[in-house]
């Protein structure tokens, strides 16, 4: 028998708590209310997304960035809805951009409803901007890439998802 090893060791005993929370998909990013918010607006729900919705958003922002920069961020549903020629026709895409198209249509197959994208993309608009990652218009006519203030690394890894 071993007797430098004690089998019948308290497996629990000396182990500390881990030093990074598990993560958990249905976390939470909640908007804050403003101080002077009037007593409507403060009965009213915050909008929450959550980590995969913020994922979806992005993912669907980068796809527009990618195949129409200069659209309105409203499109999406249309262009993941749409067969015609409108979008797939157009000259300047390259067969590597139908194939992030074809990806995107497939990675967000479930938000193709125009209402779920709009409702989508009002919580984005109202979450702290330190975890957006890309900027859109109050009017949301367009949209950009932020350049400071998030975790870049988020849209490479957006990147090699749908690329």
């Amino acid at each position: 028998m071993n007797t430098l090893m004690n089998t019948n060791q308290n497996r629990t005993a000396g182990f500390s708590a881990p030093v990074f929370p598990t993560l958990n998909p249905s976390t939470q990013w909640i908007a804050p209310r403003p101080a002077a918010a009037s007593a409507d607006r403060q009965e009213r729900k915050r909008a929450t997304l959550s980590a995969g919705q913020l994922l979806d958003i992005e993912m669907g922002l980068f796809l527009l960035s990618q195949l129409l920069p200069t659209a309105s961020p409203d499109v999406l549903p249309t262009l993941l809805n749409d067969n015609g020629s409108s979008f797939l026709d157009r000259p300047t895409w390259t067969p590597k951009q139908h194939k992030l198209l074809n990806r995107g249509r497939t990675l967000l197959s479930h938000i193709q409803q125009r209402n779920v994208w709009s409702t989508l993309l009002d919580a984005y608009i109202t979450i702290p901007a330190r975890l957006q990652a890309y900027d859109i218009s109050s009017d949301r006519s367009r949209f950009g890439e932020k350049t400071v203030g998030f975790f870049r690394n988020r849209i490479i890894t957006l990147r090699q998802m749908v690329g």
